[in-house]
This record gives structure tokens, C-alpha cells and sequence, in this order.
């Protein structure tokens, strides 16, 4: 009878611990903060692009507006994948026209590079089954029962 109290306490302390961690940020814990964005989007940028003081100043910029506008994106989301998608592709696009306006034709076209790298990887780590998304019926892209 002592053992099961004493493996039940243990087993209620290790969950109390489990459950008490804060969640991780970013990709595996949940979106991150638009400040939490901007801050590791533009470190990486000049780092990877090595940008100078006034161009990191612009790409701060540039980095929050459209983390803003991402963060407002995803708050009026109704489960609508495709819809979502397709809005994430145009702020994308205008992202990078700003981008190009302060960045070099070097430095655009290594960051270019850089983020094809890295929706790759993203694309890579997704799980197994996770597949295309479905069409608004349910039925899954692509394999022909569209």
C-alpha cells in the first residue's frame, strides 16, 4: 500500500514539474512575439548579409511592419488555410520589394538564397503525415480526387 502512495506522489510531482515549464517560443512552443520576430530576423539579416548600421536601422523597420501585419494576419484567421496562405505569399512579396530598396543586388540575392534555404528546411521538418493541406471540401491535393 506504501509503495503505490509513494509511486502515486511521485508520479503527481513529476507531472506538476512537466506542466510547470514555460512553453518554448517560435516554431515548437507556439507563435513567437512580433518583438521576438523582429529582433531574430534582423540579427540573422545582418549577420548573414552583413549589413551596415543604416541598413539594419531599415530592415528593423521593414521587419516589424511586416511582423505586425503577420501578427494581426494570424489573430483574425478562421481556419482558413488557403485563404491564409495566399496572404502570407503577398505580404511576403511586398516584404521583399521593400527589402530590395535597401538592400545591395549582392545582399538581395544572398537573402533570396538564404530563404529558399530555409523554407526547405521547414519543409523538411514538417511530420511524415502531414501531406499537402486539404481543399475547402476536405479531400487532400493533388491526388487527383480534387
Amino acid at each position: 500500500m506504501k509503495q503505490r502512495f509513494y509511486l502515486l506522489l511521485t508520479a503527481m510531482l513529476f507531472a506538476a514539474v512537466v506542466m510547470a515549464q514555460p512553453p518554448m517560443g517560435g516554431f515548437q512552443g507556439g507563435p513567437m512575439n512580433p518583438e521576438e520576430m523582429v529582433k531574430r530576423q534582423t540579427e540573422e539579416m545582418v549577420k548573414d548579409l552583413a549589413l551596415d548600421a543604416k541598413q539594419a536601422e531599415k530592415v528593423t523597420a521593414i521587419n516589424k511592419k511586416f511582423a505586425d501585419k503577420m501578427s494581426e494576419m494570424f489573430k483574425n484567421a478562421q481556419n482558413d488555410r488557403e485563404g491564409m496562405r495566399d496572404k502570407m505569399m503577398a505580404l511576403r512579396t511586398q516584404k521583399d520589394e521593400e527589402l530590395k530598396t535597401v538592400l545591395t543586388a549582392e545582399q538581395y540575392t544572398k537573402y533570396v538564397d538564404l530563404e529558399k534555404k530555409r523554407m526547405e528546411r521547414f519543409r523538411q521538418q514538417r511530420p511524415q503525415g502531414a501531406g499537402p493541406a486539404p481543399d475547402k471540401r476536405g479531400k487532400p491535393r493533388g491526388t487527383g480526387e480534387e
